[in-house]
C-alpha cells in the first residue's frame, strides 16, 4: 500500500485548502469589519445560507458520492471519450434543472426566508430576502464548479480543485472591501457570485486541457448516468438532513437577541477551519482510491487505506480539539475584533468556539467514514443515520436553547455529531468486518495524551501572556497568537513522536 503517496496527496490538498481557508477567513474578517455582529449580517447568514446549500447538496453530495465513482471507473478503464459524452450531458441536464430552480426560488423567496428565520423583524426579514436572490445564480456556478472538481479528483488531480477555493476567497474577500461601505450587505452577495464564477474557470481550464471540457450536444440521456440515478435521492436526502442541523440552529436561533446567529456563524467557521485544511482532504484523496478498491474488490486494500484515513484524522484532528478549547478567545479577538465586532460579541463567539471545538473529532471522522459506504455504492445507510442524528439534534435543542440560548444550540451540535459517528462505525464494523477499534487504540490514547498535556501548557501561556502583553495592540495579538500555536505545535510534536512514532511514520509512509 502507498501511504507515502496518499500522504503526498493530502499534503498537496492540505496547503491548497489551507491557503484558501486562510483567504476565507479574510473574507469573513472583512465581514467582521464592515458589518460585525449586527441585523445587516443576521441577515446575510440566513439570505446566503440556502444558495450555498443547495450548491453543496445538490451537486458537491451528489458528485463526491455518486459521480466520482463513476468518473473513476471510466478513467480506470481509459474511456476518456465516453466520458466526455457523460460531462456534456451531466452539464445539459444541470442547467435545464438549474433554470427551473432559480426562477422557483426567485419566486418564492420571501417564503424561504420565512420558513429558516420565522422571528426576524421587517428590517433583517427584507435583507435576507434581498439577499437570497441576487446570490442565486451562485448556485449554477458552483454546481458546474463542484462537477469539475469530481472530474479532477477521479484523474488523481487533487491541487487544482484548491485553485478554485483559492479565488473564490481571494475575489469574494476583495469585493466586499471596496465595495461594503456604499452598497452594503448586498456587496457580500454579489460577492458570492462573482467568486463562484471564478472558482468555475480556473478549475474547467484544466478539464480543457484533458481535453474532458463540454462538447455540445442536445442529448440528455446515457445509460450510465441513468444507472446511478436510482442511488441520487438517497444521497440528497442524506446531504439534505446533514444541512439540517444549521438550519435547525437558525430556526432556534432566529428567537434569541440581535447578534448571536452571527456569533454562531463565526464560531462554527473557525471550528471547520481544521476540518477543511486535513479532514476534508483526506477524505477527498482517500475516496476515488476506496473506490478502485471496490472495482477490484479489494477488500484487505480497502481496510488498511480507511484505517490510514482515520488515523490520519486523529494524529491532526485530536490536537486541533484540545487547542481551540484552550485559547479560543485570543483567536476570536485577532481574527474578528475591530470596526463592529465589538468585545461583547468576541465574548460571545468564543463561547460558542469551546463547544463546537468538541465536535471536531466526530465531524472528521464522519467525513472519512460515509465515503466507504458512497465507494460500495450504499447511498440509503448514510440517509438513515442522518435521518436518526438531525431528530436527536431536534429534541435536544429544545430543551438545550431554553436554558442556555445560543450555546445549547452549540452544545446540541455536538451531541449529535458523536451520535452520527457511533452510529456509523458500528454499521461499517459489522457490514465490512474492518476498522476495528483496537487497531486504532494506541493512536487515540497517545494523541489525548500528548493533547492534554499540550492543552495544559496553552492554558498557563495564554493567561500569562494576557498579562504582559499590550493587547490592545494587533501587532501583540498576533505575536500572542503566533507564539502560542508555536508552543503547541512544539509541544504536541514532541510528545507524540516518543509516545507513537511508529504508528507516526506509517501514516507518513515512511
Amino acid at each position: 500500500m502507498d501511504f507515502k503517496a496518499l500522504f503526498r496527496n493530502v499534503g498537496i490538498v492540505t496547503i491548497g485548502v489551507m491557503l484558501s481557508r486562510i483567504l476565507g477567513f479574510g473574507r469573513e474578517m472583512v465581514i467582521a469589519n464592515r458589518f460585525g455582529a449586527s441585523a445587516a449580517k443576521d441577515a446575510f447568514d440566513i439570505g446566503s445560507y440556502l444558495p450555498i446549500t443547495f450548491s453543496t447538496l445538490l451537486v458537491a453530495g451528489v458528485f463526491s458520492a455518486v459521480f466520482i465513482p463513476l468518473f473513476t471507473k471510466y478513467i480506470y478503464n481509459n474511456k476518456k471519450d465516453q466520458l466526455q459524452e457523460i460531462i456534456s450531458i451531466l452539464i445539459n441536464q444541470f442547467t435545464l434543472l438549474m433554470i427551473v430552480v432559480l426562477v422557483v426560488f426567485y419566486i418564492f423567496a420571501p417564503a424561504l426566508i420565512r420558513i429558516q428565520a420565522p422571528f426576524f423583524d421587517a428590517y433583517r426579514f427584507d435583507k435576507a430576502v434581498m439577499v437570497f436572490r441576487t446570490s442565486l445564480p451562485s448556485i449554477f456556478f458552483l454546481g458546474i464548479a463542484a462537477m469539475a472538481t469530481g472530474v479532477l479528483n477521479s484523474m488523481k488531480m487533487f491541487g487544482v480543485p484548491t485553485l478554485g477555493g483559492i479565488l473564490f476567497n481571494a475575489l469574494t474577500m476583495t469585493f466586499i472591501f471596496f465595495f461594503a461601505p456604499t452598497m452594503g450587505i448586498k456587496s457580500a452577495a454579489l460577492a458570492l457570485v462573482i467568486g463562484s464564477a471564478g472558482q468555475l474557470f480556473i478549475q474547467y481550464i484544466w478539464i480543457i486541457k484533458h481535453r474532458l471540457g463540454y462538447k455540445f450536444t442536445f442529448k440528455l440521456y446515457h445509460p450510465s448516468i441513468s444507472e446511478v440515478y436510482v442511488l441520487i435521492l438517497p444521497v440528497v436526502l442524506g446531504s439534505g438532513i446533514n444541512y439540517l442541523a444549521p438550519f435547525i440552529e437558525r430556526f432556534f436561533g432566529s428567537s434569541l437577541p440581535e447578534g448571536m446567529i452571527s456569533s454562531l456563524t463565526y464560531s462554527f467557521k473557525v471550528s471547520q477551519f481544521p476540518i477543511g485544511i486535513f479532514a476534508l482532504a483526506v477524505s477527498s484523496v482517500v475516496f476515488p482510491l476506496l473506490s478502485e478498491n471496490v472495482i477490484c474488490a479489494d477488500r484487505k486494500a480497502l481496510e488498511k487505506n480507511l484505517r490510514w484515513a482515520v488515523q490520519f484524522v486523529l494524529f491532526i484532528i485530536v490536537p486541533a480539539t484540545f487547542a481551540l478549547i484552550a485559547i479560543p478567545f485570543p483567536i476570536v479577538r485577532l481574527l474578528f475584533e475591530r470596526g463592529e465586532f465589538t468585545p461583547e460579541a468576541t465574548v460571545m463567539t468564543t463561547n460558542a468556539l469551546r463547544i463546537y471545538a468538541l465536535a471536531l473529532i466526530p465531524w472528521s471522522i464522519t467525513a472519512v467514514l460515509v465515503r466507504t459506504f458512497y465507494s460500495n455504492r450504499d447511498t440509503r445507510t448514510p440517509v438513515f443515520v442522518a435521518l436518526v442524528t438531525i431528530v436527536v439534534l431536534f429534541v435536544v435543542d429544545i430543551f438545550l436553547v431554553r436554558a442556555y440560548q445560543y450555546q445549547g444550540l452549540a452544545a446540541g451540535s455536538v451531541i449529535a455529531a458523536y451520535v452520527n459517528v457511533i452510529i456509523l462505525w458500528v454499521i461499517i464494523r459489522n457490514r465490512y468486518q474492518c476498522i476495528r477499534l483496537s487497531s486504532l487504540a494506541r493512536t487515540f490514547f497517545s494523541t489525548v495524551l500528548a493533547s492534554l498535556i499540550m492543552c495544559a501548557l496553552l492554558i498557563v501561556s495564554c493567561s500569562y501572556l494576557e498579562k504582559t502583553l499590550n493587547l490592545s495592540l494587533v501587532v501583540n495579538q498576533i505575536l500572542q497568537v503566533g507564539l502560542l500555536m508555536m508552543l503547541g505545535l512544539l509541544t504536541y510534536g514532541c510528545i507524540i513522536w516518543i509516545l507513537d512514532r511508529k504508528e507516526l511514520r506509517e501514516v507518513m509512509g515512511r
